[in-house]
């Protein structure tokens, strides 16, 4: 992997990081919408909030390692199964996994024009 492709890999991890950012802000907030439209609050509901957010934000903690962009990715699995506790946080997680699907297709785009760039002799 050439230099210019290092440095467009690890230019990703500010984009990814400022959304899982926005994710451990609204995931805790989706408990409101869950109180006051679905009825109430349940200890599963809660305890599915509490651990996507921590894991949120131990996956911004450890995004530089080879293992942060899967457990981020796991971590949108983890909101799409929310739809089996809660709707409230099945919608977050389709919103958010669109928004992570588009943030892979830029960087897919990004390291594919670098190597195109890197083989023309740039």
């Amino acid at each position: 992997m050439s230099a210019s492709a290092a440095e467009a890999k690890r230019a990703f991890r500010g984009p990814a990081s400022a959304c899982l950012s926005l994710e451990v802000i609204i995931v805790p907030l989706a408990l409101l919408v869950m109180d006051k439209v679905e009825g109430g609050l349940t200890p599963a509901k809660i305890a599915w909030v509490v651990v996507l957010t921590v894991g949120m934000i131990v996956a911004i903690a450890t995004f530089s390692r080879p293992w942060g962009l899967p457990l981020a990715l796991g971590l949108q699995v983890l909101m799409l199964l929310g739809w089996i506790v809660s709707p409230s946080l099945g919608v977050l997680g389709v919103v958010f996994c669109l928004t992570w699907l588009g943030m892979l297709w830029m960087r897919h785009e990004v390291l594919k024009r670098h190597a195109r760039w890197a083989d023309q002799g740039g």
